[in-house]
């Protein structure tokens, strides 16, 4: 791997990293809109930076409605309960559909290893995917329904289906992802 690919490889987690962290400490602290804001000009800061900004938005834009729709399935059945920034009662906030570009910005960049690996993929998100609303609830963002199994394992039912979904349209329309334009 080039030095140019590493560091962008590592500025892109770090990118992602600080957006998940400014929008789940956001809403826990009730100021999810200064969470949601901060997580969407790093997601912004993320577009500036790549070669081409109308595939990689794109993606961005079926990463943020595909959030829409599971995170508002988890909300209209209680499976998530979100505390602050909700707009609309039964639908996902703003600050957790940040989240889900977050997590698009990565597919093609830190984690490109996982590209056409698509069970791995399933594996992966729906652990991962589990753990993050798990640390997110603990950290006081979001909380569980009266049934905390029952919630991970929807919780990570949606991921184990939508990661190798994002990987998909990844891949299959945008390729693996180019240095940072800073590092080219």
């Amino acid at each position: 791997m080039s030095s140019a690919l590493f560091r962008t490889r590592l500025l892109n987690f770090a990118l992602f990293q600080a957006g998940w962290f400014a929008c789940v400490l956001g809403a826990a602290s009730g100021r999810a809109w200064l969470g949601t804001g901060l997580g969407l000009a790093l997601v912004f800061t993320h577009l500036a930076l790549v070669l081409d900004r109308g595939r990689e938005a794109r993606l961005l834009a079926f990463a943020l409605a595909l959030g829409l729709v599971v995170d508002s399935v988890h909300a209209s059945t209680g499976v998530l309960v979100v505390f602050s920034g909700g707009v609309i009662p039964g639908l996902a906030p703003p600050w957790l559909l940040v989240l889900w570009m977050q997590l698009a910005s990565i597919l093609r960049f830190s984690l490109s290893w996982l590209a056409g690996r698509y069970v791995l993929a399933g594996v992966l998100g729906a652990c991962s995917g589990a753990g993050a609303y798990a640390a997110g609830v603990r950290l006081g963002a979001a909380g569980f329904g009266p049934d905390y199994t029952l919630a991970l394992a929807q919780i990570g039912a949606g991921w184990g289906l939508a990661l190798p979904l994002l990987f998909f349209v990844a891949q299959k329309n945008h390729g693996r992802g180019e240095c940072y334009r800073i590092f080219s």
